[in-house]
């Protein structure tokens, strides 16, 4: 009984990893690529920096001040403005629409999965990833958590609780989900495969947070996240295991402040 059972799990899971062209037969074949992704990128972080100097200047700050986080919360949607505009706009004008051809879908299963896949990714995973790296570079974990410490400082009262966990643990998995493993894992897969893809993709997220030490560790996560999003061939699982892995620090962080 085992041989013939197991032989139709290894089918099932190969099947679930067949190429896009057998699996997405009858829509037509999307004309961009990783042009548009790096395009999108760029204009995510000149649209942050140039839009979000603005905004800390309107609210009379200057941009060395201690800002507050409800100032911080504004200065995110510049940069969604590429990692959701991009993916929106391309599938729009150069294929199918963004649902087909990011496979932008979520089954109800994907939300207790998810979940459990993002806790265990941020309390098993990373420290293992960045425990070699934390021992080579003389850092500590205290280093290694003084961003997301620094950003969860400013929540100080309920509302900026509330706004902490909605632009961390909500809004930043939808945006970097469709974008990362959305248009830039597709725009490499239609180039060069799905593995290709899903290193190339996971390396560009993990160099996007612009943070040597947690580089490793965050690219791995990002290998998660893509390596969910070619499985289930749908965006659902990835963005629930990205607001597990969020939320989770979120969580930690607000505790200890």
């Amino acid at each position: 009984m085992s041989g013939p059972t197991s032989s139709r799990g290894s089918g099932a899971f190969i099947s679930s990893l067949q190429s896009s062209d057998e699996r997405d037969a009858g829509l037509n074949e999307p004309s961009w690529g990783i042009a548009d992704a790096a395009v999108g990128w760029l204009v995510a972080f000149f649209a942050s920096a140039l839009l979000g100097a603005l905004i800390v200047a309107a609210a009379g700050f200057k941009p060395d001040d201690d800002l507050p986080l409800w100032l911080l919360a504004l200065s995110y949607p510049p940069l969604w403005i590429g990692f959701i505009g991009a993916p929106l706009l391309v599938a729009a004008t150069k294929g199918n629409g963004w649902v087909k051809d990011f496979r932008a879908a979520i089954r109800w299963i994907d939300v207790p999965i998810g979940l459990l896949i993002g806790v265990v990714t941020q309390i098993v995973v990373v420290p293992l990833v960045s425990a070699p790296v934390l021992w080579l570079s003389g850092q500590s974990t205290e280093d290694l958590a003084r961003p997301a410490r620094e950003l969860a400082d400013k929540a100080v009262g309920p509302g900026g609780a509330l706004l902490f966990i909605l632009i961390v643990g909500i809004g930043a998995p939808i945006a970097e989900e469709l974008f990362f493993r959305g248009l830039m894992l597709r725009a490499f897969e239609k180039k060069w495969g799905k593995w290709v893809a899903l290193g190339a993709s996971s390396i560009w997220f993990g160099a996007t947070h612009f943070q040597p030490l947690q580089f490793a560790a965050l690219s791995t996560v990002g290998a998660i996240f893509g390596f969910l999003a070619i499985w289930s061939r749908r965006l659902g699982l990835a963005v629930t295991a990205h607001m597990g892995f969020n939320l989770t620090t979120v969580v930690v962080l607000l505790w200890l402040t």
